[in-house]
């Protein structure tokens, strides 16, 4: 039962485990309040999932296990902690030392035995592992919280790590920080960890209780949107007076979470969590999640528990499907005691978001990274208001027009309530460094012209600013020349980056990348013609003048990367939806050009007047070509314009449309020299779906199969034609694990926006170092 593992100390081998049917007083402190009111619940008959504690005694027994005196655990608990909280790298530093100490101490195999076997009598394949502190005091319970639950498989191995887990974050910078500032002694803290069944529910809900009221906030799938404030939920207000609900108010759920069955190679000290982000259906997020036959159940239940000895503030439930019932069954999974305010000291905190009344947090599509402050400018229809004298807005509309990039130009945020990562409102925002959310629900219905929010872009989230005293200026990640000092090892593979406004030269030019991947004509022009529309500037300048000045915006490119290349692509009639009224019928693409050539000899003028500069870095994309009958027609036109003189000049295709695939060779025969793999339109295409599908702008899932399967074909065939290939879409930094495909494949270069290039060129030096280990493994077994 007891052995001897250092010195003289006595380890146990046996461990006590306390199920929460059977939880007796004198186990309060060792199980935590957590643990305890849930148990309490249970012997009372209220529906509270089966589980079981590993008592606190356990995390200090499991202390007298490790061998690591670099780390702040060498004495730990029997002296006292005490660190410069002022000092975070020293706190960090401290933090990370104690988490590899914990992770690489193994449990002992009694351990082991004992609790395979009590989770073995737990009805799932998946686990929620929480924290449980044994002290009463509310303050305690509040930084309790801090210790975020762990989600795993039912495996032996990923159970051990999730407690694990659980006792690192005990010891995190951030538990180290309050702890101190909160004057709690962690070494004396008791933590009891609970482990109970996990599965994927219908509906989470969180309520809370006053003397008039029951509140209740709901949302699709498991909790986790919830705590992590990722969703507005739904809001419903019964009055205790007479069980109605007086108050409900449809909230804002784009995104949800769920349990995955995911099967991927892992370090053995890294948990997997199971947990899958996904995109809720249109029609899940225009109804709400609690029917009528489901609340007439929960009032009922509400008024029992208020009237139980256990005083509580507020609880958490999920509805669960029923195997005897089309109704779901509840199950409480947390109950928050009530405190007096005298208990309740400045700095806590809950981890679920915090409502304001009338401040509605909502949240869509993180679209342009940076987070700032501003006041909200509704704009309704395609005409723009005139700049606001403020340098301080955030444009709030349902699409951004052409008309409207001057206003974007000087907003400081943007929210629309449609596109996704791909739309031209995300791109233009992440090229002008404009933080951005898109595909906001109702955004202008709920949000006001005045009101003062905080926008993050890259987590998707807006709230109302409530301190107007304490601003927030724009932040962004490093700036160019600290990114490229920064990112200093070489990588083979080109990296490229997407541009479309001259202003964008400043950034780009000191980026660690080897020339422009793509001109984005159409955005180009867009900005050429303000504060006119580009139909009226067309319409009514002097044909030299619209070549000069397209000669004009060329050259700033071609001129500030000498000798980089330049990939310019030619006017995608249809990308701005319905400026080339000049054109009818399909204008997608080289398609319009067959109808009218008239703007595409023109570009070709212009670059024919740029390389006659002598500026030899200019390349063509020819824009959404659909056949090789356009194609050649193009190239015609190229020619007359003498561009194939040179060179160093190469004629490119986009390939969006699934069959140039299939004709890729008699492309190449007809003297297509690259291919540009467009997969803002390649996606939708290949899906059958609207190029703006929030499904596929989910940065969280996984590159679909189907796609890698399609870029791999493209790669590989162009090699076998001896053609160039490039992607320059927004898959790349969209998933970032398609990247080391990429490389593998041996794709010639990747094109992405700025705001993406310190993380595409880490993710190709990882690639290229893992094929060069194999490599080098290889040979050495031959």
């Amino acid at each position: 039962m007891y052995s001897s593992d250092r010195g003289s100390v006595i380890i146990p081998t046996v461990i006590t485990l306390y199920w929460l049917s059977q939880i007796e007083s004198a186990d309060r402190l060792w199980v935590g309040e957590k643990a305890w009111i849930l148990s309490q619940l249970k012997k009372k008959g209220y529906p509270v999932f089966p589980g079981f504690v590993i008592g606190s005694e356990t995390w200090g027994e499991f202390l007298g296990r490790l061998d690591d005196s670099t780390s702040l655990l060498a004495d730990f608990p029997t002296s006292s902690l005490y660190f410069d909280v002022d000092n975070f790298r020293s706190l960090q530093l401290a933090a990370q030392q104690s988490r590899q100490a914990i992770v690489h101490t193994y449990f002992p195999d009694q351990w082991r035995k004992i609790i395979a076997q009590a989770v073995e009598q737990l009805p799932s394949n998946f686990l929620i592992v929480q924290g449980s502190l044994g002290n009463s005091l509310g303050i305690k319970q509040e930084f309790a919280n801090l210790i975020v639950p762990q989600v795993c498989k039912k495996l032996p191995q990923d159970l051990e790590l999730a407690i694990k887990q659980i006792w690192c974050q005990l010891l995190s910078a951030q538990s180290l920080f309050y702890g101190q500032r909160m004057d709690i002694s962690i070494e004396k803290l008791n933590l009891g960890v609970l482990v109970q069944p996990l599965t994927n529910v219908i509906v989470s809900s969180i309520v809370t209780v006053s003397p008039k009221t029951f509140e209740i906030q709901a949302t699709w799938g498991l909790p986790q949107s919830l705590w992590g404030g990722e969703v507005l939920p739904d809001r419903f207000v019964f009055d205790r007076t007479t069980s109605l609900v007086i108050d409900r108010e449809l909230g804002n759920k784009t995104r949800a979470y769920r349990l995955e069955n995911k099967d991927v190679s892992r370090d053995v000290n890294y948990l997997e969590s199971p947990l899958g982000a996904y995109v809720l259906s249109s029609p899940q997020q225009e109804q709400y999640c609690l029917d009528e036959s489901i609340l007439s159940q929960i009032y009922p239940l509400l008024e029992d528990l208020s009237q139980d000895e256990l005083s509580w503030s507020s609880l958490e439930w999920t509805w669960l499907e029923s195997e005897h019932s089309q109704l779901p069954t509840l199950a409480i999974t947390e109950i928050i005691p009530g405190v007096s305010s005298s208990q309740v000291h400045p700095l806590s905190f809950r981890k679920q978001p915090i409502i304001v009344e009338n401040q509605p947090l909502l949240r869509g599509i993180g679209a342009a990274p940076g987070r700032t402050q501003g006041l909200i400018q509704i704009i309704t229809g395609e005409i723009a208001p005139s700049p606001p004298s403020s340098q301080k807005s955030v444009i709030v509309t349902k699409e951004i027009h052409p008309s409207q990039l001057p206003l974007l130009k000087q907003a400081v945020g943007v929210i629309t309530e449609q596109g996704g990562m791909t739309s031209h409102a995300a791109i233009l925002a992440r090229e002008l460094n404009i933080p951005a959310v898109v595909g906001v629900s109702r955004a202008t219905k709920l949000l006001k012209t005045g009101d003062s929010i905080i926008l993050d872009g890259r987590s998707g989230t807006i709230y109302y600013h409530t301190s107007p005293q304490n601003d927030i200026s724009l932040t962004f990640s490093l700036n160019s020349r600290e990114m490229s000092s920064k990112l200093s090892y070489p990588i083979a593979t080109q990296l490229m980056v997407n541009v479309s406004q001259p202003s964008s030269l400043v950034k780009a030019i000191d980026l660690p990348i080897d020339g422009i991947g793509l001109v984005r004509s159409e955005l180009m022009l867009l900005n050429l013609c303000s504060p006119k529309s580009l139909e009226q500037w067309l319409h009514e300048s002097e044909p030299t003048q619209i070549v000069e000045q397209i000669c004009e915006c060329i050259r700033e490119f071609t001129t500030s990367f000498t000798p980089r290349p330049v990939f310019y692509r030619s006017f995608d009639g249809q990308s701005c939806q319905g400026i080339n009224a000049t054109v009818r019928g399909d204008c997608r693409g080289t398609a319009s050009y067959l109808l009218n050539p008239t703007l595409f000899d023109w570009e070709l003028r212009a670059l024919a007047q740029v390389q006659a500069q002598g500026f030899h870095n200019l390349r063509l994309i020819l824009p959404f070509v659909r056949s090789v009958a356009e194609f050649r027609f193009c190239r015609h036109r190229v020619e007359q314009a003498g561009l194939m003189e040179s060179k160093t000049f190469e004629l490119w295709i986009m390939a969006e449309v699934p069959s140039v695939l299939f004709e890729l060779e008699e492309y190449v025969n007809t003297g297509v020299q690259g291919i540009a793999i467009g997969t803002n339109d390649l996606v939708p295409l290949l899906f059958g779906v609207e190029r703006d599908n929030p499904e596929f702008s989910d940065t969280a899932q996984p590159c679909p199969i189907v796609l890698k399967k399609v870029l791999k074909q493209f790669i590989k065939k162009s090699h076998q034609l001896g053609i160039s290939c490039s992607l320059c879409g927004q898959a790349a930094s969209q998933y970032p694990d398609l990247v080391e495909d990429l490389v593998q494949w041996g794709i010639t270069n990747i094109s992405v926006e700025t705001e993406a290039v310190e993380r595409t060129y880490q993710a190709i030096a990882r690639a290229e170092k893992k094929l060069l280990l194999e490599f080098i493994r290889q040979q050495r077994k031959n």
